[in-house]
């Protein structure tokens, strides 16, 4: 199958790797940017009459079978849509997935009505560090995942919050019900121009069953992402940068003591796993894809995007908490990168 690349930043050469790599004929390249353009010519060996000035020429000239939208959120929505239109069968978009959830609901609609699959690059359930953590809190020996802290760097609440919004889905196998935000009171300059805003500070959301996530990004961190996992009867601590893994559960003969007791013998484990990557977890999303697998979907892509939209209502209000089924603004565009 033939794909195209739209947008070839740094993360859209990723692309190209990843897609040759599941198996993908690079057909086409778009980006405004001659200098992207040229870069990506010679770093991903590209012939260059592939290199295309206009997305919409590069749609009707090659017919691909396969798109990827890697450009920056404000245009995700119009490609996408563009794509479907024009009968590319998979889409695998970046993520933010939209600026707004009247695009995403756009673009779920566009694909679902052309019979187009639609993806977000939200890769979590092909990485070891999430894959590996959802069969160990499922045991009994750790008795079920009732909270995800994350303290985190100044990552952007948008440019990588959103991949824990999909975690936690994943890991859980429920969505966000209600979040908390508390912005930090400056902005940080966003690395892709000054036109884009992202947050810094510290979120809490929560389940319906009362499970919950706490990240920590503020912007006066800058080092680093460790994750614990806290269980019924254990915990689960993750550096993901290093892929290192280290576990602590009660004994089999403790595990039915009140909560209270959380100081009784434990088996303790070490482990190191695979380092946070995005080509490989990439490559497996589009086999997954085309191989009729589950894969994020658009509907999984749009609730990132309501989770981002509640915490930034909760973080213009002095953290008020903000129930995602209370009629989020629709309309609303965010500039997300």
């Amino acid at each position: 199958m033939r794909v195209c690349v739209i947008g070839v930043g740094r993360m859209g050469r990723r692309h190209i790797i990843a897609a040759r790599h599941a198996g993908f004929e690079l057909a086409g390249i778009f980006d405004q940017s001659a200098e992207a353009l040229a870069t990506t010519l010679t770093e991903c060996n590209v012939d260059k009459a592939m290199a295309f000035d206009d997305a919409g020429r590069m749609l009707q000239a090659v017919r691909p079978d396969a798109m990827v939208i890697s450009t920056t959120a404000p245009s995700h929505c119009e490609f996408v849509c563009s794509a479907a239109s024009a009968g590319v069968r998979y889409i695998l978009c970046e993520k933010p997935m939209a600026s707004s959830l009247e695009e995403c609901d756009r673009m779920i609609a566009a694909c679902r009505a052309a019979g187009a699959h639609l993806a977000v690059n939200h890769q979590m359930r092909f990485m070891e560090q999430y894959t590996d953590i959802k069969a160990l809190t499922e045991t009994p020996e750790f008795g079920g995942l009732r909270s995800m802290v994350v303290t985190a760097s100044n990552f952007g609440l948008a440019m990588n919050g959103c991949h824990y919004f999909e975690a936690f889905r994943y890991l859980t196998n429920e969505e966000v019900a209600e979040i908390s935000c508390w912005f930090d009171p400056n902005f940080v300059p966003n690395p892709r121009g000054p036109q884009y805003v992202d947050r810094s500070g510290q979120l809490r959301a929560i389940t319906a069953s009362g499970v919950r996530l706490i990240v920590e990004l503020g912007a006066d961190l800058g080092h680093g992402i460790e994750v614990i996992y806290g269980c019924r009867n254990g915990q689960i601590v993750v550096d993901e940068l290093a892929g290192f893994v280290r576990g602590i559960h009660r004994l089999p003969e403790y595990r039915d003591l009140p909560t209270t007791r959380y100081g009784m013998a434990a088996n303790e484990f070490q482990r190191w796993i695979a380092q946070a990557d995005v080509t490989k977890p990439t490559e497996d999303l589009w086999r997954a894809m085309i191989s009729g697998g589950v894969y994020p979907n658009g509907e999984n892509g749009r609730h990132a995007v309501s989770v981002l939209v509640a915490a930034n209502l909760s973080g213009e209000n002095a953290g008020r908490t903000v129930a995602l089924e209370n009629g989020l603004p629709i309309e609303r565009k965010f500039m997300w990168a």
